[in-house]
């Protein structure tokens, strides 16, 4: 008797009756079984929504627009903070009061820093709808690995991915010289908060080619030249993505209308 009580307990608790497998697709799975011209429709209009353009063209405007403002404020900063050293100077004021461009030079380098983080959270953004378009355009069917299979960091794997199922190659000189490079400054400032000890010789002797990049001190100091330098190297790079799964896309569609 208990023994019966138990057993239809936990048929009961089960979220589906357990039933033996025949081999053959159940009532409800050919049911929801699309039928092949249903399927050839739903991936015409999927290839036709692909937006190849994966970055948001106000939210470009609006970082760029964003840049000039801070810049704009730094600058402002700084010549209210000397004209009122100098004033000090000429009034032969004894000690000094520069308190005003410490908090200038602390504005400065938080924003900056944040310009960096935030580049490279738009070019990981920009990879992943590539990504996305390019699933859709080859068909899903034929990436036997997704992207949490490969190894790399969030970038990295991104750019694999494209590569592998694309079939074409990113420029290589960009990426490593430029891209990667942001990326790594990115990581410093995010894990050390800019501080360069840490900084072994083959980093140093790479971050100090950068414009606009100074690492002599304790910590990074990030110019204007580098942030505009790495947004250009960032959207020229995003281009070239764009236009290699814009191609695909376009031939995808192709073979599908002549079909």
């Amino acid at each position: 008797m208990l023994g019966s009580c138990r057993a239809s307990w936990e048929e009961a608790t089960l979220p589906y009756p357990q039933q033996k497998s025949t081999g053959k697709k159940s009532m409800n799975e050919t049911e929801l079984e699309l039928p092949e011209y249903m399927k050839k429709n739903l991936r015409a209009l999927m290839l036709a929504q692909i937006n190849t353009n994966t970055f948001d063209v106000f939210e470009i405007e609006l970082f760029d627009w964003y840049v000039k403002e801070t810049e704009s404020i730094i600058n402002e900063m700084l010549s209210s903070g000397q004209s009122y050293i100098h004033e000090q100077t000429a009034a032969g004021v004894p000690d000094i009061n520069d308190s005003g461009m410490v908090a200038v030079d602390y504005y400065t380098k938080r924003i900056r820093y944040s310009h960096i983080i935030y580049l490279t959270s738009l070019l990981e953004s920009c990879l992943d709808r590539a990504c996305s378009n390019l699933t859709i355009a080859i068909g899903k069917e034929k990436i036997p690995f997704g992207l949490n299979d490969l190894k790399g960091d969030q970038w990295s794997k991104r750019r694999n991915f494209l590569e592998r199922y694309g079939r074409f190659v990113l420029p290589k000189e960009r990426w490593s010289a430029e891209v990667e490079t942001l990326i790594l400054v990115r990581n410093h400032l995010v894990h050390e908060n800019g501080k360069t000890e840490k900084l072994n010789v083959d980093l140093q002797k790479r971050l100090g080619k950068c414009p606009g990049l100074d690492i002599n001190g304790y910590e990074f100091k990030i110019e204007d030249g580098y942030i505009q330098h790495a947004f250009q190297a960032v959207k020229a790079f995003v281009n070239a993505v764009e236009a290699e799964v814009g191609k695909i896309a376009g031939q995808a569609r192709h073979v599908e209308s002549s079909e």
